[in-house]
């Protein structure tokens, strides 16, 4: 049989600006409504707000609250295209790129891109280069059993890699931790590690409040690469209230911290942050470089948008 390859050329889906480039859409003082013709007319799909809509629905509590609805759709956006990338990545070789649409836009507008038209990045773009980090450990469930693939798009070869897997609760808390040594492997393009049933990590009343971490480890167990692993939708953890901090650490340098986990936090203010709309562990610490300097930055996380 003749061998074939395959390349994902063009694929996308639609999420709102950042709130700058939504006011930019208004000549005077911005009404910030869904419902208004100047934001509805800001949109070229014929049917994107409907869409929008149904797949928010479908992953998201839908907010009525313009900044956080404004703030979902940017994660709606970014966990469907890191859904599709992932898949594309670790079906290597079969599948050997994947090129996404559409990287900014020409005008202030709901639309598919990661950069919008004022240049602030997007959920989506921040989760793009997630994504596609050279080195990359994605991990998925099907049939009950949980699939680990390692993916490596670099130029050296790893040798004796392996995976180590912690169930956290919300808290922090370990509830169990599974290791694929002694069975380690060599990571050049990709592989994947033996499937792990989802009852042997916890059982189906802490799917809720619980997360998987996987960290892909060298022959020296020097961590290569984490992800965060959720087996519920966002709608349906049952996520706790975190006490988010923010600590100025130089004019244009901060540390984010928290006591329980933070999904998805979200930085707000008038400067580019190195990183954004990411998870923080509970008593973990993020430094973020922002672009300028701010006297004041506003903090949002995906359980804000529950209550």
């Amino acid at each position: 049989m003749k061998k074939y390859r395959i390349f994902a050329s063009e694929y996308g889906f639609q999420g709102m600006p950042s709130l700058e480039a939504i006011k930019a859409m208004f000549s005077g003082t911005p009404d910030l409504n869904l419902k208004i013709p100047i934001i509805q007319a800001h949109h070229k799909q014929p049917r994107g707000w409907e869409i929008i809509n149904k797949y928010m629905e479908k992953d998201y509590k839908v907010p009525t609250d313009f900044v956080q609805y404004n703030y979902v759709s940017q994660l709606l956006q970014a966990r469907g295209m890191q859904i599709a990338i992932e898949a594309h990545r670790r079906n290597k070789p079969y599948n050997m790129g994947t090129l996404i649409w559409q990287l900014n836009d020409c005008w202030p507008v709901v639309s598919w891109s990661a950069i919008d038209y004022l240049g602030n990045w997007k959920a989506l773009h921040y989760q793009t280069k997630r994504s596609f980090e050279n080195i990359a450990v994605f991990g998925f469930e099907k049939d009950n059993l949980l699939n680990f693939y390692a993916v490596n798009d670099g130029l050296g070869t790893y040798k004796d890699v392996r995976i180590e897997i912690k169930v956290l609760d919300f808290d922090g808390k370990l509830i169990n931790e599974i290791s694929s040594a002694p069975n380690r492997k060599v990571l050049k393009d990709q592989l994947k590690f033996d499937p792990i049933e989802v009852e042997n990590l916890f059982d189906e009343t802490e799917r809720k409040q619980s997360l998987i971490v996987v960290k892909l480890l060298d022959v020296n167990d020097k961590l290569l690469v984490q992800n965060n692993l959720f087996l519920e939708k966002p709608k349906d953890l049952e996520l706790p209230k975190p006490n988010i901090k923010i600590k100025k650490i130089s004019p244009t340098e901060i540390e984010v911290s928290t006591d329980v986990l933070a999904k998805d936090i979200y930085l707000m203010g008038d400067t580019h942050f190195s990183d954004n709309f990411f998870d923080l562990l509970p008593n973990e610490k993020r430094t973020i470089k922002l672009s300028k300097a701010l006297d004041k930055i506003e903090v949002m996380s995906l359980w804000d948008t529950m209550q």
